[in-house]
Formats: structure tokens, C-alpha cells, sequence
């Protein structure tokens, strides 16, 4: 009997920790990441509020209505013209792992592992229904991310495959992805070249990692939470500009921004 017990219990725990280990919400934190208890009144916010999911939806309806008035005055062909995400708190909520960790990742390798191979991330509120009218309307649906396109797990996934397995599990309506190539851009964080490779068709394997190429297009609309998300802005040279600089015309206008208070290049900034 004690021998029959204790091969239950045995079974028992071995069906646990396979389901464990499957669970969708099994979370493994980086170990060289030390835990940050300051990102958690940032994080409440982003994983709690409901003016974080009204400012999503508030963004991405104006995102829409932008991109129905532009048609309406330049009367495009279908598939020549297109929009850009960013993927990061843009298209997908990585929140899951900052909150179960309790610490943000810095650099792109690490992010790589824990956070885009694990395939966990949630779509943002309205980026749904946003990709797929955009492809109703007749565009395409670029997303650039600078996440490290060159990284492989040790299972064999990609950075990349793992990128649009998650996306596709998530009913996020796209065209192509494109990634940095931290293995060998000199600038993995600089998103220009990948902007350049959507509108000019040419797509440089030194600078990038894509899943398709599609035709030469126009962008209209971008969508980010860094203001490097942006072609040619930087944080540095933006930030010093007077609150009524023009550079600040198009956002609302082509350009449109969400708020990211867990990360991004606003960090290097003086605290003052």
C-alpha cells in the first residue's frame, strides 16, 4: 500500500511539474538581473490603470482617423502606401515579465531570452482592431522592433520566429517584421536603415533581420513609445528643443505616441 502511495504521489508530481512547466504564465527571470522595487508605482500603472487602456484605444482612433483623412485627399492605390509599429509596448505588453520579476531588462541579448523565446506577450488594447482595418483599407503593417533579430535559443527558435509565433498567437494583423542585427550593425538601436528598407525596398542583412520583403511603399503613420521610434529624431536633441518647436507638428499628425514610464531613451536623461 505505502509502495502504491508513494508512486502516486510520485506520478503526482511529475504530471505537476510538466504542467508547470508548460504553463503559459511560468515565468524564469534573467538571474544576472537584480530585483528594482522602484519600477513598481510605474508598473501599477501600466498593468492596472484604466487611463493606460483609454489612452491605447484613445491613440490608435486617432491613429485610424488620420490615415481614413489622408486617403480620402491622396486616393492611394491599394498596397503602396503602409504604417509602422514599434512592437514593445506598442504592439505587444511585456509587462508579464517586469511584474513577475520585479526588474526590467537592459540589454537586448537578455530581453531576447527571457522575454521574447518565452512567446507570454499579450496585444495592447486596439492594436487589433488598428492592424486589421489598416489592411481593410488597403495597407501594409510594418512592425520594427529593436529587438536582437540575431539571437538564437538553445532549442534552435529565433528572436524573430519567436516574434511573429507570438504575434500570430495573438491575432495582430502584419505584413513583415523587421529586428536589429546586434551581431553586426555598428547602431542596432537606430531604427532609420529599417525605416529606408519599407519605404526604398532595400534591405541591408548588415544592418537588419526581416521576415519578408515587400515592395517599395510610403509610410504615412508611425506608432511608438520612444521618440526614437521617429525618423531622425533623438532623445537628446529633441528634449532641448522649446515646447513650441515645429519638430512637434507631426505628432497627431502622422506621428503617434504612447507613454512608456518603464524604459526607453528618456532614462539618460538628468532627473531635474
Amino acid at each position: 500500500m505505502l509502495k502504491l502511495f508513494i508512486a502516486i504521489v510520485g506520478c503526482g508530481l511529475f504530471l505537476s511539474n510538466n504542467v508547470f512547466a508548460g504553463d503559459h504564465y511560468a515565468v524564469v527571470c534573467a538571474p544576472s538581473i537584480k530585483q528594482n522595487p522602484e519600477i513598481k508605482q510605474a508598473l501599477k500603472w501600466y498593468r492596472d490603470s484604466a487611463e493606460k487602456k483609454a489612452i491605447y484605444h484613445q491613440t490608435y482612433n486617432l491613429g485610424l482617423a488620420y490615415i481614413k483623412q489622408w486617403l480620402g485627399q491622396h486616393h492611394p492605390k491599394p498596397k503602396t502606401w503602409g504604417v509602422v509599429l514599434d512592437i514593445d509596448e506598442i504592439t505587444l505588453d511585456n509587462s508579464w515579465y517586469f511584474y513577475q520579476c520585479s526588474s526590467l531588462v537592459a540589454d537586448p541579448a537578455t530581453f531576447s531570452h527571457f522575454v521574447t523565446i518565452p512567446q507570454k506577450s499579450q496585444a495592447l488594447p486596439g492594436v487589433i482592431a488598428f492592424t486589421h482595418q489598416v489592411h481593410e483599407l488597403g495597407g501594409y503593417v510594418s512592425l520594427i522592433s529593436n529587438r536582437d533579430g540575431s539571437y538564437i535559443d538553445k532549442s534552435g527558435i529565433s528572436a524573430l520566429q519567436a516574434t511573429i509565433n507570438n504575434l500570430k498567437q495573438q491575432h495582430v494583423t502584419f505584413d513583415q517584421v523587421i529586428l536589429a542585427n546586434n551581431k553586426q550593425s555598428t547602431h542596432p538601436t537606430d531604427k532609420n536603415p529599417r525605416f529606408n528598407a519599407v519605404i526604398h525596398g532595400c534591405y541591408d542583412a548588415h544592418e537588419m533581420v526581416w521576415s519578408n520583403k515587400l515592395p517599395s511603399h510610403q509610410i504615412i503613420a508611425y506608432f511608438g513609445d520612444n521618440i526614437q521610434d521617429f525618423p531622425s529624431l533623438k532623445q537628446t536633441t529633441l528634449y532641448a528643443l522649446e515646447d513650441t518647436a515645429s519638430a512637434y507638428n507631426k505628432f497627431g499628425q502622422a506621428y503617434f505616441i504612447l507613454p512608456n514610464p518603464l524604459y526607453g531613451s528618456w532614462q539618460a536623461n538628468w532627473y531635474e
